[in-house]
């Protein structure tokens, strides 16, 4: 949809530079490391390039002089080449990283380091340390990409988290609502929309999805705010349609995990820019540097970790890295086709195995079917390679269209050519409507095996 400029107030401009102030004095300088952002991202891409560059190999040899773990080992042929010699380092799994943080941390230790773990969504969680520079320059890659389309540090949002710290959201004029599970959370989300009319709503797209449709059963044909930042979960193609016609004009999405910090920042083109200055990305097939435009195992490298810097860590989602430059003119390479938890892989009826994405991503066509108006959100699960339950939480219908068949033979149609189109045509689907589908931390996964409800 178009995209709505936003009605920038010059409270949000005061509360935002408050905000840098504040956290400057608290060793997280990320306005600073805004600016130095910006400095770069003006550069053509050749010395963007070499700068980057030049980072990389100086965090390689601050790595190998100060990291136990990279002095044995399969990585002890690294360290003894050149401190630029990206192409000698192995790759760095997770289950190094479980068993071997002590030996990952930097020594001597920074004074100003964080200890951060994962949500453990994908398994046992993950202990990760970083440093408050480290830190503020992934605040830093986020400010800069919402700058990208003009929304300012302090700009008055809505956000759908569990993460709520009062004095931060006093600060920067946010308000969080942790959880949308309930009629009243629905109704204080769009009582505050309404009311305040925040530039921003933030949140992972399965909970700004759900929120849309929640909106149209109240009526919402159309956008509400300027933008929606999503992140945390893969966004496909039918969470934005929804959001953008319920809740926002523009989507804004961002890519990152705990482990690295920012990863990816979308840009007005629509083009996911790899936050290059933060992280250096390569895309590995196996333990193999892919072509660039291959798809495979996304690969990062922390470039502002003194604490425990990630040297080629495998983070477990997969991509491309686009061969052209985006047209916005952003020497940041482009990251194409995310799928995120490259572990999700579900058997075919045949024995085969292919992503849970590709189911999910059929549910473009389901939720533009009128059939679908009723239908709130949609989990599929697999018992085996041919037995597969799909649960659907149901609302009231709309008030869209009213000569629509909503019935639950037709729903249950459309759930089932899913799967087998998916998955093959051997495979049996019952559909069973629920109250509530449970979410973990605010977000819906859209998959998973029977009797793990929410993974």
């Amino acid at each position: 949809m178009g995209e709505a400029a936003p009605n920038v107030r010059y409270s949000e401009v005061l509360r935002g530079r408050l905000y840098m102030l504040l956290q400057s004095l608290r060793r997280r300088p990320f306005g600073r490391f805004m600016l130095e952002i910006q400095a770069l991202e003006a550069l053509g891409p050749a010395e963007f390039d070499r700068s980057v560059d030049g980072q990389l190999a100086w965090i390689l040899d601050y790595a190998k002089k100060n990291v136990p773990f990279y002095r044995a080992g399969a990585w002890q042929d690294a360290v003894s080449g050149g401190s630029d010699a990206l192409a000698t380092w192995p790759v760095l799994e997770k289950e190094h990283l479980r068993a071997g943080f002590d030996a990952l941390l930097a020594k001597p230790q920074p004074r100003d380091t964080l200890i951060q773990k994962t949500s453990g969504s994908t398994g046992t969680p993950i202990r990760v340390a970083t440093t408050y520079h480290a830190d503020a320059w992934g605040w830093a890659e986020k400010y800069a990409g919402r700058l990208r389309y003009g929304i300012p540090v302090g700009a008055r949002s809505l956000r759908l988290s569990h993460d709520s710290r009062p004095l931060r959201n006093f600060l920067l004029g946010q308000k969080s609502i942790p959880s949308l599970m309930s009629e009243e959370m629905i109704d204080e989300a769009l009582d505050y929309v309404r009311r305040q009319r925040p530039t921003l709503i933030e949140g992972p797209p399965s909970a700004l999805f759900y929120l849309a449709r929640r909106f149209r059963e109240k009526g919402m044909r159309s956008p509400l705010v300027p933008f929606a930042r999503t992140g945390g979960e893969q966004l496909y193609e039918f969470q934005r349609k929804a959001i953008e016609s319920c809740i926002a004009h523009t989507v804004v999405n961002s890519y990152a995990c705990t482990e690295t910090g920012a990863l990816a920042y979308s840009c007005r083109e629509g083009s996911m820019h790899v936050c290059a200055d933060h992280v250096h990305m390569e895309i590995f097939e196996g333990d193999v540097p892919a072509k660039i435009g291959d798809f495979g195992d996304i690969v990062a490298t922390s470039l502002r970790n003194t604490a425990m810097p990630l040297v080629r860590y495998r983070v477990g989602d997969r991509g491309r890295l686009s061969p052209k430059r985006c047209p916005c003119g952003a020497p940041q390479p482009v990251l194409v086709d995310l799928q995120a938890r490259s572990e999700d892989q579900f058997q075919t009826a045949d024995g085969e195995f292919r992503h849970g994405s590709e189911i999910i991503s059929r549910l473009d066509d389901f939720f533009a079917d009128p059939v679908a108006d009723c239908v709130r959100q949609v989990q599929f699960r697999q018992e085996n390679r041919t037995r597969w339950e799909a649960l659907v939480e149901i609302g009231p219908v709309p008030p869209v269209d009213d000569n629509a068949s909503h019935s639950l033979p037709a729903i249950a149609d459309r759930l089932a050519s899913i799967v087998r189109r998916t998955y093959g045509s051997a495979c049996e689907v019952e559909t069973r409507v629920v109250d509530v589908i449970p979410r973990d931390g605010g977000k819906l996964r859209y998959y998973g095996s029977s009797g793990l409800t929410g993974t």
